[in-house]
């Protein structure tokens, strides 16, 4: 009898919306110092599989919520021949992963139906040090965390979930970014500074490196907005890992949302105005109190008697009515993954770390590996003003910055 998973409170919203054109898919790579064997490389896929069974599985749809189910093989590794971020789920009998691997990169695409970036990493770390066992002959280990399988595929949504009346979540107007947009086109970019500088910048501005980011990114609309504009506010969101704050071994989804907000003033406001404001609002959301609530906030659809018993077909409905509303609902989004590291005799063949993710308008994700920050830029615009003006800042504070482009049909 096949072994079955529930999913998380996130996987069920994203199970439900798995038809719109742009899927939530994210992506790793890894630049190794040889080209890749392909061979080695799908042993040490299914090495990794069995240390993560709860990944290898289709989504099925059941009367009430998805579900996911144990799948009859493992996927095959293939050479790159997809574009970045591409879609996953066709049809039940698709994997919710993908392998592929061009030259010297190993690539790992994963639905945020399965997982978030946290919790995906750790697979990524474990099929990186299973390819080079594999390839080389070595022992390096797999993993440190000792963790069960029924650790690592957890619901810890429900776990922490609290019973209790909710606070309205007020949610300000929203500057939205209006340029034309690709019609089947993404562009990705892969932004590389250095770590250590970029936080004594921060330092610099009395804030941490994604407050300062978060800055930066919401100073860089100023020069786009409209006077008609500025009545309304710059909103980021950002996805926070729950892990940090409440005990989970998961590797299923675990995180929340908080929004920071900005309104400008005046064309005349500095970046050290919208600083003071972001670190403010940080270090104000970033509390377990603050965090609980909006899980409590995320569980309650799931929760409400009338969405329990409620047939699939209406649920799903209403899911994606729901993200149409808050499409409009923030500007942009900002995740930090935060500093991957690898096992020592691991990094002597590993030269960098990158993550991507797909999006609708354009979205930041970003990562340390070493003294390399790398920021994955996704957007369907074609003028990219915005993130002109983000990797300028830089620049013109003599920082190097290393800039990859792809364009990709989608």
């Amino acid at each position: 009898m096949k072994k079955w998973y529930k999913l998380d409170n996130l996987g069920k919203f994203y199970a439900a919306t798995t038809n719109v054109k742009v899927p939530k898919v994210f992506r790793y790579s890894a630049v190794l110092k040889e080209d890749i064997d392909e061979k080695s490389l799908q042993k040490a896929l299914e090495r990794t599989v069995e240390g993560f069974p709860n990944f290898n599985v289709n989504l099925r749809k059941g009367v009430f919520w998805y579900y996911l189910e144990e799948a009859k093989k493992i996927p095959k590794v293939t050479q790159e021949n997809l574009p970045i971020c591409f879609r996953l789920y066709n049809s039940s009998d698709d994997f919710l992963y993908r392998v592929s691997y061009f030259k010297r990169k190993i690539n790992f695409e994963i639905s945020h139906i399965l997982s978030d970036g946290r919790g995906s990493v750790e697979f990524f770390k474990y099929l990186l040090a299973a390819y080079v066992n594999e390839k080389y002959g070595l022992n390096i280990s797999l993993t440190k965390s000792g963790n069960s399988e029924r650790e690592k595929s957890e619901d810890s949504f429900s776990k922490y979930y609290q019973k209790s009346k909710l606070t309205k979540s007020k949610r300000l107007p929203a500057f939205t970014y209006r340029g034309k947009k690709f019609r089947n086109q993404a562009r990705f970019m892969e932004c590389h500074l250095d770590a250590k500088s970029v936080l004594e910048i921060a330092h610099q501005y009395n804030t941490t490196l994604t407050g300062l980011l978060v800055s930066v990114l919401i100073y860089s609309f100023k020069d786009e907005m409209r006077l008609s504009d500025m009545k309304k506010h710059i909103v980021v969101d950002i996805p926070v890992d729950l892990r940090k704050y409440f005990k989970s071994s998961s590797s299923m989804n675990f995180f929340g949302l908080t929004n920071i907000s900005y309104k400008f003033k005046s064309k005349d406001d500095r970046l050290e105005d919208v600083s003071e404001e972001v670190t403010r609002q940080l270090k104000e959301n970033l509390t377990k109190e603050k965090l609980l609530e909006r899980v409590n906030r995320m569980m309650f659809f799931e929760k409400n008697w009338f969405c329990r018993f409620a047939p699939i077909h209406l649920k799903n409905l209403a899911i994606n009515i729901g993200n149409l509303i808050a499409a409009d609902k923030n500007t942009t989004s900002v995740s930090n993954i935060g500093i991957i590291r690898l096992d020592e005799e691991l990094e002597k063949y590993v030269e960098g770390l990158s993550v991507l993710t797909a999006t609708t308008g354009f979205q930041f994700i970003l990562c340390t590996y070493g003294n390399d920050l790398c920021i994955g830029i996704s957007s369907r615009f074609v003028q990219n003003d915005v993130i002109k003006n983000f990797c300028r800042f830089f620049s013109e504070k003599n920082l190097k910055v290393r800039i990859d482009v792809s364009e990709v049909e989608q």
